[in-house]
């Protein structure tokens, strides 16, 4: 057993030192913060995703008929990023949460999803992944290339929450 742990920790600290696929060149601080500076600052991207919120829950209202106001839960969070971990300012962060009391019935969900995937795409959100599909509980993510995901959800109340990738911040 004790082998085990040694083995396993020696692959560990291996591959720790190898160098990141996710970053050129194998991540220098440099290389991590020249590929983050490709990317839109952090705050002009959660402008962008916090407008993608407002155009899904004005459109969700409009067309799927939604009687009651959203309510912003709050709970925002930041972290650091794993992918670039030389680099000090660089940040994901969750944007405050939304939502509305009651479900999407499950014959609105198709058109409900047909929504979502019109306003994300227009913000670069392609990739969607079905985290559940059951009679009355429905989840599913949505992807952009820079690692931001955002969720949109139904069961007892409809959810939705996005998480940005990796940005940097200004003034850190």
């Amino acid at each position: 057993m004790r082998r085990l742990a040694l083995l396993v920790l020696g692959a560990a600290l291996l591959t720790g030192c190898a160098g990141r696929p996710d970053t050129p060149d194998g991540g220098s601080m440099q290389d991590q913060t020249s590929a983050l500076q490709q990317r839109p600052a952090m705050a002009e991207i959660t402008a962008r995703y916090e407008e993608m919120q407002q155009k899904l829950r004005d459109r969700w209202t409009a067309e799927l008929g939604l009687s009651t106001p959203w309510v912003n839960d709050g709970n925002p969070g930041q972290a650091g990023c794993a992918e670039f971990p030389d680099v000090p300012n660089a940040e994901q962060h969750t944007l405050d949460r939304w939502q509305n009391e009651g479900a999407i019935p499950d014959d609105r969900w198709p058109r409900a999803l047909q929504i979502a995937d019109e306003v994300a795409a227009e913000y670069g959100f392609t990739e969607r992944q079905v985290i559940l599909d059951r009679p009355g509980d429905h989840k599913v993510e949505m992807r952009d290339a820079f690692g931001g995901w955002l969720q949109v959800g139904t069961k007892v109340n409809t959810v939705l929450r996005v998480r940005t990738g990796c940005h940097l911040v200004e003034g850190s």
